[in-house]
């Protein structure tokens, strides 16, 4: 009996125990994309395309800021729930956006820059962080607050989009305040955004339309510093740029506009007119702006040609063959 006992004994302990464990599926996360969040028959969450954060996906943190959540400093956990709750709303309150922006401020401007401030919390700020911030300002000050960022921005190799200089100047025109945006290309080794060809067109329509000649000089100097097209070389910076001069009147300012107007010649004389028609429609002309400018800086410029008693026979017939002098008399 002891014998059997024994073998017994022996046999458990020849065999490994086998540990059994009930595999369950992973829970599978809801994709909340805008076009999964929009409103369906019967029900739904409908997103509008102006939300700030679309997706779980677009956010300003870096890929490793999920797995340290438990890490975070109470800043970081803030600025996450507020943009949470911010985009359970289709239209931020000017509260709730105020309070988006200073989060959102607060964290990228802590872990940008030589030194950053939490140095044990080494998330990386995505490059749409400046691009969300830019959206979010809805004064002059905070404007002012992002460029004070972008030296820092620049210092850690943060790339500024081509789309995101574009909604920079977009919004620097719509909070009145477009001097900022010539001040940031005015000084690239310390702010380190690209003036590129669309950007330079809307700042000089938007600065020759409410500030002095001298600003439009400023900007159309900068463009060989970006190696974009000469002033001269342009169509619409070009009209634009004559325009502002003839609309200044001063001795000097008409040289210069006599110059351009040559230019201007030479360019249209290469353009088929037909191709710069104006867009009635209103999408259309959304889509295509520099042609609308076109079309009402023409008008001017031939206006003056006239009062100055210049040529203006050759400008006429190619506003009438594009259409604009059926659209602006």
């Amino acid at each position: 009996m002891a014998s059997v006992l024994t073998f017994a004994r022996a046999g458990r302990s020849c065999h490994p125990r086998i540990n059994v464990v009930r595999q369950f599926p992973a829970r599978r996360e809801i994709h909340a994309t805008s076009a999964v969040l929009k409103k369906k028959k019967g029900g739904g969450t409908a997103y509008d395309e102006d939300d700030i954060f679309s997706s779980q996906d677009d956010d300003l943190f870096g890929s490793s800021s999920a797995l340290q959540a438990d890490k975070q400093p109470e800043t970081v956990s803030t600025t996450v729930q507020s943009t949470t709750a911010a985009t359970k709303k289709n239209k931020l309150s000017p509260a709730e956006r105020t309070a988006l922006f200073n989060g959102t401020y607060s964290f990228v401007a802590e872990r940008i820059g030589p030194h950053p401030v939490l140095k044990k919390f080494p998330e990386q700020v995505r490059h749409t962080a400046l691009h969300r911030m830019i959206q979010l300002a809805a004064t002059k000050e905070q404007m002012e607050q992002i460029i004070a960022l972008l030296p820092k921005w620049r210092e850690s190799r943060l790339r500024i989009s081509e789309t995101t200089v574009n909604v920079f100047v977009h919004r620097c025109r719509e909070l009145r305040c477009t001097l900022l945006a010539l001040q940031v290309f005015s000084d690239h080794p310390k702010y380190g955004m690209d003036l590129n060809p669309a950007a330079g067109r809307q700042l000089l329509h938007d600065l020759h339309v409410e500030h002095p000649l001298s600003e439009s000089i400023t900007l159309s100097a900068l463009y060989s510093i970006y190696a974009l097209p000469s002033i001269s070389g342009d169509l619409i910076s070009c009209a634009l740029l004559t325009s502002a001069c003839y609309k200044t009147a001063t001795k000097e300012s008409l040289v210069v506009a006599r110059a351009l107007t040559q230019s201007l010649q030479a360019l249209l004389d290469k353009e088929d007119p037909k191709a710069y028609a104006y867009p009635v429609n209103h999408y259309e002309r959304s889509q295509n702006k520099e042609k609308a400018w076109l079309t009402w800086t023409l008008t001017k410029i031939e206006k003056a040609l006239e009062k100055h008693k210049q040529p203006y026979d050759w400008l006429r017939q190619w506003r009438e063959r594009s259409g604009h002098v059926q659209v602006a008399l």
